[in-house]
């Protein structure tokens, strides 16, 4: 059996990780600003499709940096290429999509264009294409033709395409690699290093998250309702960490698919979450369609972290009882939620009946696991 060792997260990476959370929590700027008392549900559908584009952004430049990054003089160059990008990219979020689409496609394009660079030195030095690097490189070369095609549907004044072309490099993105695989090594792959920048990535999130809801905390009209508030948070945040930190085993051999593309949605659902609350506070939006949002995210959420249990520890089995224990959590916080939709002391208690509920459930098969 192969021993895996750890590769070491250098701290530019958690520098680099910053900068996309960022990117993606600007991107609460589209959706929390409703329209009469809903959010339009085309800016849901931008706010997703382009959290999904940020999100790969992120994931091609850390998956080079997982199978080959040593930090190299160039690879730092690039890196600040990279996050230069990342910058201009979040300034040019905007509900306005007639402005913010050229710039924002510009700079994706700029971005996979350091990732292909660093891949193709990779590639060079191994004097072949037909690895994992060359691999990489076919797979961004399509992607980047396509946000090419949308600039120029952009100059060319097609700017209603744009958003479904960027919807076309996003599946590019995810499964042109169950199709172009190549002679594709696995053992390039460090699973403890990719688990504990997803893990960074998620934690600077919630972090995010506490941020977004400091507002509920005012001095001047206290209430129990910030308290209510962070629970939901702090037990969606153990949930997460007893099941990918606990429970998973780290150290083993995987492409690691199902890790990467289930927290695209745990990130996301956290943003909504996010979202939920500051529509919460505003008291703007309609009771039902704020109860609806946190529902959906909170499933979202819940599905997204259940499907890394495939990565469980040897002995570490969810029971079919545990998961009936989990279900019964969401159905009955969200029958709370939803019969009493106009009492917000209410209505976070059944939110809080589910994180909390689900975080008792994943304790306590950890708990029956003590050499975990």
């Amino acid at each position: 059996m192969v021993k895996i060792i750890k590769k070491e997260v250098k701290l530019i990476e958690l520098f680099y990780d910053l900068l996309y959370v960022y990117a993606i929590s600007q991107l609460t700027s589209l959706i929390n600003e409703p329209v009469g008392d809903m959010v339009p549900l085309g800016s849901i559908f931008v706010y997703v499709i382009t959290s999904f584009v940020i999100l790969q952004a992120w994931l091609y430049f850390t998956n080079y940096v997982n199978r080959y990054g040593e930090w190299k003089g160039y690879e730092y160059v690039l890196a600040c290429v990279n996050m230069i990008a990342v910058i201009f990219m979040t300034n040019t979020i905007s509900t306005h999509l007639s402005d913010m689409l050229l710039p924002f496609n510009v700079s994706m394009l700029i971005l996979l264009l350091t990732v292909v660079a660093l891949y193709s030195v990779r590639a060079y030095d191994e004097k072949s294409l037909s690895g994992a690097a060359g691999n990489s490189i076919t797979i961004l070369s399509i992607v980047c033709a396509i946000y090419v095609i949308a600039i120029i549907a952009l100059l060319q004044g097609f700017g209603d395409i744009v958003i479904w072309i960027d919807v076309v490099a996003v599946l590019c993105g995810a499964f042109l690699p169950f199709f172009i695989r190549g002679k594709f090594d696995k053992n390039i792959i460090n699973f403890p290093h990719l688990v504990e920048r997803f893990e960074l990535l998620t934690i600077i999130t919630f972090g995010e998250a506490i941020v977004g809801m400091t507002h509920f905390f005012d001095v001047s009209n206290l209430t129990l309702i910030p308290i209510l508030v962070f629970l939901i948070i702090i037990t969606m945040f153990g949930c997460y960490v007893v099941q990918i930190h606990e429970l998973m085993s780290h150290f083993r051999q995987e492409r690691s698919l199902r890790l990467m593309f289930s927290h695209y949605f745990v990130i996301i659902s956290i943003n909504l979450m996010t979202v939920a609350f500051e529509l919460l506070h505003s008291g703007h939006v309609n009771h039902l369609f704020n109860a609806v949002l946190i529902i959906i995210s909170l499933i979202v959420f819940y599905v997204s972290i259940m499907a890394n249990k495939e990565y469980y520890a040897d002995g570490v089995v969810l029971s079919v009882k545990e998961i009936i224990e989990m279900l019964i959590f969401i159905i009955i916080g969200a029958g709370v939620i939803l019969l009493f939709l106009d009492n917000i002391y209410a209505f976070l208690i059944g939110a809080l009946i589910i994180t909390a509920g689900n975080l008792f459930v994943l304790v306590e098969k950890l708990r029956s696991f003590p050499g975990k």
